[in-house]
């Protein structure tokens, strides 16, 4: 078995990840009605200054058809005779539904996974299956394994503010004012696919004890790893990281920006806080 692993920008993989077997489509960020492909920004820095500048307003968009079917031919082309494919929630976007529709066309046993999340989860995701294929598993054992554990994954995210999810639609203009005036903060929590209000308060003392309370929770079950996410906000990232740390010094945490795709829909500043629990 020759096997390749495909995803797209909603996973960050940073110049330390080993890309050997490792295939990306780009999703896009639409900003004054131009389209730039995530994988066209030289970093995170210089997507956040485009954002930061001219970000009112911007919106994303999937790959498309054509970008799955040139990866796919790529993938066939280089001799490999598996894939495994991870995309977003498909709740959240079409991105799962044209990769499983364009595999279809082509001779690879390929096996599409809806995560049900994004960034560092799906990361994780795609490093414990390749873990797996390391240790010899079938294909047919990664992919029931990755779809067990994938419903372990869970994704917090800590919106500065409210103006860039008024700006796409996703907070209504009363509501916005409401929590303006109030300093009204969110915890959101996308799992399983979907985006839910966990908790709302008048500053961040009460989310910060619901979320280091709940981590501690989870590093007692034996989760090792945690992701720490931002949106241009690196030093708010690393006094989480050192809380999440002082909980446990054997637990891993990594910080790392936050993709464009979720940084575009929460807003520069946000905070995101995810993980996968592969003791289940």
């Amino acid at each position: 078995m020759k096997l390749a692993w495909l995803i797209d920008t909603t996973t960050y993989i940073d110049q330390n990840v080993d890309d050997k077997d490792l295939f990306v489509v780009s999703l896009s960020t639409i900003i004054d009605d131009i389209p730039y492909k995530d994988s066209e920004f030289e970093s995170s820095k210089s997507f956040f200054d485009k954002l930061k500048e001219n970000g009112n307003g911007a919106k994303t968009a999937q790959p498309t058809p054509q970008d799955f079917m040139e990866v796919y031919q790529q993938i066939e082309e280089e001799g490999y005779t598996h894939v495994i494919a991870i995309h977003p929630s498909s709740s959240l976007s079409g991105t799962y539904s044209s990769s499983y529709t364009t595999a279809q066309s082509y001779s690879m046993n390929t096996y599409v996974i809806d995560s049900g999340t994004g960034s560092y989860p799906q990361r994780a995701l795609v490093e414990y299956g390749r873990s797996l294929f390391d240790e010899g598993k079938t294909f047919d054992e990664i992919t029931k394994r990755l779809e067990e554990v994938k419903l372990t994954s869970e994704l917090y995210l800590m919106p500065r503010n409210l103006q860039q999810l008024k700006n796409s639609g996703r907070v209504s203009n009363s509501k916005y004012l409401l929590s303006s005036l109030l300093h009204i903060k969110l915890l959101l929590k996308l799992e399983n696919g979907t985006i839910d209000l966990t908790l709302k308060s008048r500053g961040m003392k009460k989310i910060e004890a619901y979320l280091i309370k709940h981590i501690q929770e989870l590093v007692n079950s034996g989760v090792k790893h945690i992701g720490v996410l931002h949106a241009d906000n690196e030093t708010e990232a690393h006094v989480w990281q050192e809380r999440i740390l002082a909980i446990s010094k054997n637990i891993n945490v990594y910080v790392e920006p936050l993709v464009p795709v979720a940084s575009v829909h929460t807003g520069q500043g946000t905070i995101g806080i995810g993980w996968i629990n592969t003791t289940k």
